[in-house]
């Protein structure tokens, strides 16, 4: 299980986009509460609601801006570790309100529902916390003391899945809360091993529309200590972005290009070098080629440019590899992981996917419809 820390390293939801629309398809943390609460906002008036519920959810309101002080924040999307318990007491309140309104026997079913997903939005959002700051104490540490510890916070944190099961949302976050407090202890350790670390950045993002709070991709970069070393990068992607579950069918390109250029002139090719474990043993470039010119138009998989997505004719091992029991960074959805080594010239670049689009629909997408991941930011040092 390796991820990106929530406490040492930055979550970035923002960077990316899709070139058949110039929107963003992620928010930070904070743009996600914020956007919470304008939900409830609008719930607020509906003249449906009792009085008493009306109140309930003013409360909750008062308590989710509470939660977006900046004290608790170390950056939009990054939860400061040390106040990260003020924090959990917060949200509980915030869960206490909100659970009023749902037992509200005036309360209209599609009401209720709204509530409940705002609930769940919230939930996610607090359960993600967790999450990382599990994976941060599991790649820090290495004495079984510690070990230990942090075992007993993953328990925690299950403790808090199954109350969500059985709508005890307020005991949820409490279990949360008291995950994340077993891991700051963990940390505390005097004896703790600590780990040798490198610089990662992690991307991740929700390709459906409207998007349903899963994310569909992820990427880890990893920045090695020495300027000589490649860049490494973590890939996992759901299968219906590459558009299929078989070598022969999914695809994936990519390309590089100047920061905020996203056409033809600012595709840069020259310089780097990109490769992997297959390419290296199988192309016979070792290479993976990028994509050089960019088509028309945009729902079309650019000609140039190599596949990243490959197998050997005689059935061996690909270039990456698919998984149909779940990738749990993409919310146990089936697709795809593998990785790609990258040097190059010294200097801020953008990487970019190219993805085979599928047609958009009225009645909502899921990864199909988007034809690139745009913006990913890589840096090569000198």
């Amino acid at each position: 299980m390796k991820k990106a820390s929530a406490i040492l390293f930055s979550v970035l939801l923002l960077s990316m986009g899709f070139s058949a629309n110039s929107q963003s398809f992620a928010f930070t943390v904070v743009e996600e509460k914020s956007n919470i609460i304008l939900e409830l906002e609008e719930l607020k008036i509906n003249p449906e609601l009792s009085k008493k519920s009306k109140k309930n959810i003013e409360s909750a309101i008062d308590k989710l801006e509470e939660s977006l002080d900046s004290k608790f924040w170390e950056d939009e999307s990054t939860l400061n570790n040390k106040e990260g318990k003020k924090y959990f007491e917060v949200e509980k309140k915030v869960m206490k309100e909100l659970k009023k309104i749902i037992k509200d026997k005036k309360i209209s079913n599609e009401n209720k529902s709204k509530i409940i997903e705002n609930i769940e939005k919230i939930l996610s959002i607090d359960k993600r916390f967790v999450e990382l700051s599990i994976i941060n104490a599991n790649e820090s540490v290495s004495d079984k003391k510690t070990i230990k510890k942090i075992e007993k916070a993953e328990k925690k944190l299950e403790k808090g899945d199954s109350k969500i099961v059985k709508g005890d949302y307020e005991k949820a976050i409490k279990y949360f809360g008291d995950a994340w407090n077993e891991i700051e202890k963990a940390l505390k350790v005097p004896h703790a091993k600590k780990m040798k670390k490198i610089n990662e950045t992690t991307l991740v993002g929700d390709f459906s529309q409207p998007p349903d709070g899963i994310a569909d991709i992820y990427l880890k970069i990893e920045k090695p200590k020495k300027s000589n070393k490649a860049i490494k990068v973590d890939i996992k992607i759901k299968d219906t972005c590459v558009n299929g579950i078989t070598h022969d069918n999914a695809a994936m390109k990519l390309a590089f290009n100047e920061p905020g250029n996203y056409n033809n002139d600012g595709l840069i090719d020259e310089g780097f070098d990109v490769t992997n474990k297959w390419f290296k043993k199988n192309d016979e470039s070792k290479q993976i080629e990028r994509v050089i010119e960019i088509p028309g138009d945009a729902s079309e998989l650019p000609i140039t440019g190599e596949d990243m997505i490959q197998k050997n004719q005689d059935n061996k091992k690909g270039s990456f590899d698919f998984n149909e029991i779940g990738i749990e960074e993409i919310g146990d959805q089936s697709g795809w992981e593998g990785s790609i080594e990258i040097k190059g010239n010294p200097g801020e670049y953008q990487m970019r996917l190219f993805l085979p689009a599928g047609p958009f629909t009225a009645e909502g997408d899921d990864c199909m419809f988007v034809s690139s991941v745009r913006g990913i930011p890589i840096i090569i040092n000198p």
